[in-house]
């Protein structure tokens, strides 16, 4: 049997070393893709839950541009968008809670 030089041992090492390298990036790869299908489907749920709020999105706009217009009428009635943003969350916090969306819309 022919002995080994030290050339021949660094370079089965490098081989080695290089095998690991390549299998760790397969399986960090695995693992990226498997958390992109996860996410895509995450997207998909919070864009249906989204959705199902457009209708109070709507309506909560109209509702804010008919009180900025009161000041037509008569200067005294001038709001801000930040009294709307209070008025409008404790109109929620009062409102009665469901765990159906439709319901609470």
């Amino acid at each position: 049997m022919e002995a080994l030089d030290t050339d021949q041992i660094l370079d089965l090492l490098k081989t080695d070393d290089l095998i690991n390298i390549l299998d760790d990036s397969a399986k960090t790869q695995t693992e990226i893709s498997e958390r992109q299908e996860v996410s895509r489907e995450t997207e998909k749920e919070i864009d249906k839950t989204r959705a199902q709020f457009v209708p109070v999105a709507f309506r909560a706009s109209l509702l804010f541009f008919c009180i900025v217009d009161l000041n037509i009428v008569d200067p005294m009635y001038q709001y801000s968008l930040q009294w709307f943003q209070r008025l409008f969350a404790a109109a929620v916090g009062n409102s009665e809670q469901s765990e159906d969306a439709e319901t609470r819309v």
